[in-house]
């Protein structure tokens, strides 16, 4: 399956232009995070107010499969490229220059209804200019340039900020999203994007489905997890030391690269086990183990922990995400929509509660309830597995 006007795939790499917006898009996503403690006092909010620049741009994630269908179903997958990161840029534009939180908000939310149209654009180029046979590794590579992107929102934002100030360093993400957007319009043909329809109908008979809804609960306590520790960390390392800056904040999260190994090698780690049920076993284990580790003092401790961490968070999203596709008949469309609306609802909750209850218990005591929300999508994907085999 190509586009008209690409060439036969020799490779399983999608284009570069498709990569580099891969790894742009993400990184408009977690640019603030590091940043929040910065915010917080500049903009005199509370850590919880601060927290929704990350909640309000993860949430449109999580409506989208459930709506987008209807709204984008007949938009060519070009134009949403190209205009979703021309808007993005100007997006982050506007936050560089805001001077009003009302207004950060605002912008934030709008880039959170951008990225849905991005990211389905993005995966709809991915399959199109990838044979078949390749497709796996072509995935595969589009997954490792959004953990890129993860890392490289978060860590370049933290140095910019440190050596000049929180607008550059959410400004200069503009100028690659707009070069980006011009780039995407001379991408060949018109495919069409690749949105599922949600009705009544189809979402009863996939939740019909052995170990669906098991799934779909897995996914989202892992990444509620996630999005928790991840956005409570830059005010727990800033209250532990005052000394750390938006940089050392932003390069806490070196860690999220092991998920790049992850994904590239999971087919070769899945040969080392018997089963599934042993692989996410691992998984979650060292998930479990980067939790515990959170809690040892100094940034060693910290960096350690993030390795760990993120290592068992994206083993367990790699193997579910296609274990959840297998699933899918007829209806994979809506199956892998609900996955993403599963995962990123997780994800927007967790980043908004997560600083609630940390600044009520503590940071020990919040690492104790997120390994019980972990706990409860290990017996998710128990269940699923359970389920699935009969």
């Amino acid at each position: 399956m190509m586009l008209a006007g690409f060439p036969p795939v020799t490779r399983a790499r999608p284009p570069l232009v498709i990569l580099l917006l891969s790894v742009f898009g993400f990184s408009t996503l977690y640019a603030p995070q590091p940043l929040l403690p910065v915010l917080a006092a500049d903009f005199g909010r509370a850590p919880t107010e601060a927290s929704l620049l990350i909640t309000l741009a993860m949430l449109p994630l999580a409506v989208a499969p459930l709506i987008y269908g209807y709204l984008l179903v007949s938009v060519p997958a070009r134009p949403m490229l190209a205009g979703s990161a021309l808007l993005l840029g100007l997006c982050q534009i506007g936050l560089a220059l805001a001077d009003a939180w009302w207004l950060m908000l605002t912008l934030r939310l709008l880039i959170g209804l951008c990225l849905p149209a991005l990211f389905t654009a993005l995966m709809t180029f991915v399959a199109a200019t990838a044979a078949p046979e390749r497709l796996r590794q072509a995935l595969a590579w589009y997954i490792a340039s959004t953990i890129l992107g993860g890392f490289a929102g978060r860590a370049l934002s933290g140095l910019v900020a440190s050596l000049w100030d929180w607008r550059l360093a959410l400004g200069i993400w503009a100028p690659a999203l707009l070069a980006m957007g011009f780039w995407a319009l001379r991408l060949p043909g018109n495919q069409e994007s690749r949105f599922g329809v949600v009705t009544p109908r189809i979402f009863l008979a996939v939740m019909e489905r052995p170990g669906a809804p098991q799934a779909y609960l897995a996914v989202f306590c892992i990444f509620f997890v996630f999005a928790s520790v991840l956005n409570v960390l830059p005010f727990h390392l800033a209250q532990r030391d005052p000394g750390t800056g938006s940089a050392g904040i932003g390069f806490a999260y070196l860690g999220y690269l092991s998920g790049m190994l992850v994904s590239l090698n999971t087919e070769r780690i899945r040969h080392w086990f018997y089963a599934e049920g042993p692989l996410y076993g691992l998984g979650l284990g060292l998930y479990a183990l980067g939790i515990g580790l959170f809690a040892l003092p100094g940034m060693g401790g910290t960096y350690l922990a993030m390795f760990a961490f993120c290592g068992g968070m994206f083993l367990i999203h790699t193997r579910l995400s296609g274990q959840v596709n297998q699933m899918g008949g007829p209806y994979r469309g809506v199956v892998n929509g609900l996955y993403i609306a599963s995962y990123y609802l997780g994800g927007s909750l967790g980043s908004w509660l997560a600083v609630a209850l940390y600044r009520a218990l503590g940071w020990e005591p919040f690492l104790v309830a997120v390994i019980l929300v972990l706990a409860l999508a290990g017996l998710g994907l128990r269940g699923m597995l359970r389920l699935e085999a009969g």
